[in-house]
């Protein structure tokens, strides 16, 4: 794929993320509680579980992102879910998704979590802010 190709579905794949995730945020919309499992692959909203898929962790302080397929604190079905975010290689040509990590912006962990959206299908993502890493989750219905 060329730099020119692969920006043309960047680009769809960021539309297609604002869509899906604006109807999404109003489906949670005054939810207050939320946790997740990753050992289960749930994600807990309100009254309300989603299957999740974790994409990855981005390091705002070592400016770096992480794949959930590479993270070993995650267990190993997560892992195994999160692999197949690794067929965007396949698609683009782009090693960065074969890379266990890499240096990153907070604009380029939105891109990533763009495109593992549209690879694996979800309806949005959830990020789950922490003292360290930010984890992006895609979302999906049950």
């Amino acid at each position: 794929m060329s730099d020119a190709e692969f920006f043309a579905l960047l680009t769809a794949c960021r539309e297609e993320l604002a869509g899906k995730q604006a109807n999404f945020q109003q489906r949670i919309d005054g939810a207050e509680k939320w946790s997740y499992e990753l050992a289960d692959c749930l994600l807990t909203i309100g009254g309300t579980r989603f299957p999740i898929t974790p994409i990855g962790t981005f390091s705002a302080e070592h400016k770096s992102w992480l794949w959930a397929w590479a993270n070993e604190d995650f267990p190993s079905i997560a892992r195994e879910a999160s692999k197949q975010i690794q067929a965007l290689h396949s698609q683009t040509g782009f090693r960065v998704f074969l890379d266990p990590g890499i240096q990153a912006s907070a604009a380029d962990a939105q891109d990533f979590v763009a495109l593992a959206v549209h690879q694996l299908g979800a309806i949005g993502f959830f990020r789950s802010p922490s003292e360290g890493p930010t984890l992006y989750l895609a979302v999906f219905d049950l």
